[in-house]
């Protein structure tokens, strides 16, 4: 019989000639195997190998490194059991068909008796378990590499991102952007590619990319394999049929990570339609504009979703310091990133929930003034306890600056921390309306009375989660950049700042006890506000002269304060993430 093509290109019968594999062909039988169905199994007799000529498979083996197993895909040309089958040894791997796998079947006497003929056969079979074992070991360091807390040193993630035919046009542009996003090299595999050959391919690219992106269409066989095989699948529909197809995928992916895109209203309203499923989907909903697929915001969010570069700040109390938060976020937006997750505590809370609000630096420096004006502040701290006029004006000033948004109205995700007393624990506030949340989280204890929600005493959050970026990572943020007001450098004397004329004194502060209360207050925190914010991928930590939290006045110095100190680790969140470019995206994809 005239041989199949597999077996040129199979290296176990490397450097036999079209004669030569056309006996080998002669002594081989065509065997099919289904989705699920196991080949071999470890353990059991050697009798027989398999070339396969199409489809995918997964290999199987024990390893005594660290006492786990190594899996490796297998695809068109790979041999299964030739060694076992040679040396008459037990197999050493369980293989089972990921999806329809057809193969050519040899018994091990007819291997034994075709390398008695062809010795370059023998040579082969060591040749291609030497070559094996390479790629099972390239692949044991790289998963146990991905424990390692270290962004660089990880193994990268495999990702399908799967598209209906309303929305093939999409890939490209997004895989485009997700390029801009990452500083570390992001893979897509050539659509040329066969499925279980992309597949395969992405066991090498993941070793030495950060995320290897395997494209795919909404076939649901290939989409059952891709979420058995790769760390997770983002699908998207851009038509009702598109999402009623996802929607009976979703309920068969037990648990595995699908995460589906609508990208139109009739998708969105077909989803809604779904029956409830165990498993846990991300969805996000994505309008077209303009007659494009999709929309800037959301071609940007979703390159930053596919490589983890999705942004979170989490900005720490502090009062009247907060104001560096400001000058944090002006840097931030001047060198071009987008935050995606936000959180505060006390002032942080302020300063964040404007932020997701959707307000730019220079807005929220603003509304930053207003709120916290001259007159206001006046009110707020007439005595040394807020009464209830206080209260009052705070309660004012905090509707006026949220105009009555709840969280559920933000652009972005956002968190805002408190403290119940009556419960001795930190709350992690995300529903209600905005100004409640925020006036429990300024209750600074010994100045507001505490707040009442539903029987539980609330105050500021300074007393356990100063800084809140476990809140932030927990809300979805891949990389956090937490801002702790509270560092324990300080610098003697205002950098550039002339000191006023002894004709005009500086009237000084009359300082109370509640005065000398909260600055102790202040001390006791300093390495739990440090702690909190280092579990951040970044930590700014403004450097301040002599100032209290109540300085309002200071805002210009307290502002550069914090722009300085985020100029200073910029290149920090450089390595960790880029600012999406959107115009070279769009002349990347104009030439492919």
């Amino acid at each position: 019989m005239a041989h199949d093509a597999a077996l040129g290109r199979s290296q176990l019968f490397a450097g036999l000639d079209d004669d030569e594999l056309d006996i080998v062909a002669g002594r081989m039988s065509e065997r099919r195997f289904e989705p699920g169905e196991q080949l071999c199994e470890a353990g059991t007799q050697s009798d027989r190998i398999w070339v396969i000529t199409g489809g995918l498979v997964r290999w199987t083996a024990g390893t005594t490194v660290g006492g786990g197993e190594i899996e490796l895909r297998m695809r068109k040309g790979d041999v299964i059991g030739a060694q076992d089958a040679i040396t008459g040894a037990e197999r050493t791997a369980t293989v089972v068909a990921s999806t329809v796998t057809n193969t050519l079947e040899l018994d091990a006497e007819a291997l034994i008796d075709l390398a008695r003929h062809f010795p370059q056969i023998l040579i082969n079979v060591i040749n291609t378990q030497r070559e094996r074992l390479f790629r099972a070991s390239g692949r044991s360091a790289a998963v146990f590499s991905a424990s390692a807390r270290s962004t660089a040193n990880r193994r990268g993630e495999e990702i399908g991102i799967c598209a209906g035919p309303s929305l093939s046009g999409a890939i490209n542009w997004l895989v485009s952007t997700a390029r801009t996003s990452s500083p570390r090299p992001v893979k897509v595999l050539d659509r040329s590619l066969s499925f279980a050959g992309a597949l395969t391919a992405s066991d090498e690219a993941v070793a030495d990319n950060a995320t290897v992106l395997i494209p795919g269409d909404l076939d649901p066989e290939n989409l059952a394999v891709m979420l058995d095989e790769v760390d997770r699948v983002v699908a998207l529909a851009g038509t009702a049929e598109e999402a009623f197809r996802l929607g009976q995928i979703a309920a068969e992916a037990e648990g595995r990570r699908l995460e589906v895109v609508l990208v139109s209203d009739q998708a969105r309203d077909a989803s809604r339609a779904w029956s409830p499923a165990s498993t846990k989907l991300i969805i996000r909903e994505c309008p077209r504009q303009n007659g494009f697929p999709l929309a800037d915001p959301d071609l940007a969010w979703l390159a930053r979703h596919l490589t983890r570069t999705k942004l979170g700040v989490a900005l720490g109390a502090g009062g009247a310091k907060g104001y560096a938060h400001v000058g944090f976020l002006k840097t931030l937006e001047e060198a071009g990133y987008t935050v995606d997750y936000v959180g505060g505590s006390s002032i942080g809370g302020f300063v964040a929930t404007q932020l997701a609000l959707g307000f730019g630096a220079d807005e929220i420096d603003a509304r930053f003034r207003e709120a916290f004006s001259e007159e206001n502040t006046g009110k707020l701290f007439r005595s040394p306890l807020v009464g209830t006029a206080g209260v009052e004006a705070l309660t004012g000033l905090l509707k006026e600056a949220t105009r009555g948004a709840f969280f559920s109205h933000t652009a972005i995700p956002l968190v805002i921390m408190a403290v119940d007393l009556t419960d001795r624990v930190p709350v992690a506030q995300r529903q209600g309306p905005l100004w409640e949340a925020l006036l429990a989280a300024l209750s600074v204890a010994g100045v507001f009375p505490t707040q009442e929600r539903d029987g539980h005493r609330m105050i500021d959050a300074i007393a356990l989660v100063p800084v809140p970026t476990a809140a932030v990572i927990e809300d979805g943020a891949d990389i956090v950049v937490s801002v702790n007001l509270l560092g324990t450098e300080t610098l003697e004397s205002w950098p550039g700042v002339v000191d006023e004329p002894e004709a005009e004194p500086a009237k000084p502060r009359r300082r109370g006890p509640l005065d000398t209360m909260l600055e102790a207050m202040d001390l006791s925190q300093l390495d739990t506000s440090a702690r909190h914010a280092a579990l951040a991928d970044v930590v700014i930590t403004p450097r301040f002269g002599p100032a209290e939290w109540r300085d309002f006045n200071l805002a210009d110095r307290f502002l550069a304060a914090g722009r300085e100190a985020a100029l200073e680790q910029m290149p920090a969140l450089q390595a960790l993430a880029k600012p999406v470019d959107l115009e070279a995206a769009r002349r990347e994809t104009s030439v492919i």
